[in-house]
């Protein structure tokens, strides 16, 4: 049985296959309906709300908590949720920090950017410190691969050049030690 109309029955101006994939059965629904929320035990659907956000991707305390609240839980259903995934080991803001630095070097950001977003996700403080301490050299490297996405690996050959793009990289949230190891040897003033 098949769900489309043979491509024959298509109007003679359509000669592509893709006329096929615009039909789609109705009676279909393109997702499963969410699960009615529990109740009778509003901790345990705020759980399990929890839980599916959690299962798309890391989430740190506060902006878990803020997203449920946005969802309509109240904040005394939250509370022991949010307790009950920490102590099962599926909510840590250490491993959210780990995982969003990771993130942001690999897009070519500095550890001041990261910082000041994790801050701004209400990260602790010391789990951003851990965070941020990784390797130095992956910092040293993703500045060398943000200069080189922002200048195009070419060598900057004036003053105002050197200049824009020093802003560009402390925009991006590197330290001025990683800048000047990234400029190298074109740092000098006699460009």
């Amino acid at each position: 049985m098949s769900f489309c109309a043979p491509i024959r029955n298509w109007p003679r101006g359509s000669r592509r296959r893709s006329g096929r994939v615009c039909c789609r059965r109705v009676d279909r629904p393109r997702r499963l309906p969410e699960a009615p929320a529990r109740v009778d035990d509003p901790v345990a659907a705020a759980y399990a709300q929890a839980l599916k956000l959690l299962a798309r991707r890391e989430h740190g305390r506060a902006e878990l908590a803020r997203k449920l609240a946005q969802r309509g839980w109240d904040r005394d259903h939250v509370d022991p949720a949010l307790q009950r995934l920490s102590d099962a080991g599926y909510l840590s803001d250490a491993r959210y920090a780990q995982a969003r630095v990771a993130e942001l070097q690999r897009r070519r950001y500095g550890p001041l950017r990261a910082q000041a977003e994790l801050r701004s996700r209400g990260v602790d403080d010391q789990a951003i410190a851990e965070a941020v301490q990784v390797d130095d050299d992956a910092w040293y490297r993703a500045c060398r691969a943000a200069r080189a996405h922002v200048s195009g690996n070419r060598s900057p050959t004036t003053v105002a050049e050197r200049s824009r793009l020093q802003r560009q990289l402390q925009t991006r949230g590197f330290t001025g030690a990683q800048i000047r190891a990234a400029l190298g040897k074109h740092n000098s003033d006699d460009a």
